[in-house]
This record gives C-alpha cells, structure tokens and sequence, in this order.
C-alpha cells in the first residue's frame, strides 16, 4: 500500500512503514500513517520497521503523542532507522521523554534492524 506519506508492506512477517518523501509530521499525518497501518495488518499485530527518513525530525509534540499511545496498536516490536546524527538524536530523545509501551530499538542500519525485528516474528 503506497500513498503520498509512507510505503507499507508485509514481508518475512514483519511490517515495513517507509516514508516516500519528506513531510512535517503532525497529528493529522500519524493518525493518517496509523490509520493505514492497522488497516493493512487486519487486526493482526507485527514487529514493525519504521523508516521515516528526515521527517523523523519533524514530528511535533502531538504526534509523538499520539504514536505513544493509539499509535503503538498491532505492534509486537518497532525499530527505528535513523542513518544521520540529528535524527538519531531526536529518535532517542522521543523514547527517552515519552517512554513507548512496546519493545523499540533504534538502529543505523536496516539488516540490524531486521535481524531484531525476526525475532519477534510469528
């Protein structure tokens, strides 16, 4: 499934979440990126591969938020890329401060983060 915000797909059992471009990441774009992910997991839960590029940088206080909370729904395990300093930065402030309920890691490479990601995998 593939709009204008991110790509997702299902692969090897673990959900990919990869944003196609750039954008600022409010309230109104995590309820849409959630939004499709639960529609695309049909009320099944999957470790998930979220790579938001350099929007990861953008999010606002809402939208990490709202990913905390509503956000964490069907989600066994979430890895994070983050290929450059400030966005690793900003990555692990965000779970600093607010602390997600499921299991998170934040990876430079996507092969790490997969590997994690399997084994949490049905």
């Amino acid at each position: 499934m593939k709009d204008n915000f991110v790509d997702l797909h299902i692969e090897d059992e673990i959900l990919f979440v990869i944003a196609n471009s750039e954008f600022y990441f409010d309230l109104m774009a995590a309820k849409f990126i959630t939004k499709k992910r639960l529609e695309m997991c049909n009320g099944r839960s999957y470790p998930t591969f979220f790579d938001f590029g350099e929007s990861s940088r953008y999010a606002n206080l809402e939208a990490r938020n709202y990913f905390t909370n509503e956000g964490e729904q069907n989600i066994l395990a979430a890895a994070f890329i983050a290929d450059n300093v400030a966005s690793r930065i900003f990555i692990d402030s965000y779970l600093t401060i607010h602390k997600p309920h499921i299991l998170t890691k934040v990876f430079s490479a996507k092969e790490s983060a997969i590997k994690w990601l399997k084994y949490y995998a049905r």
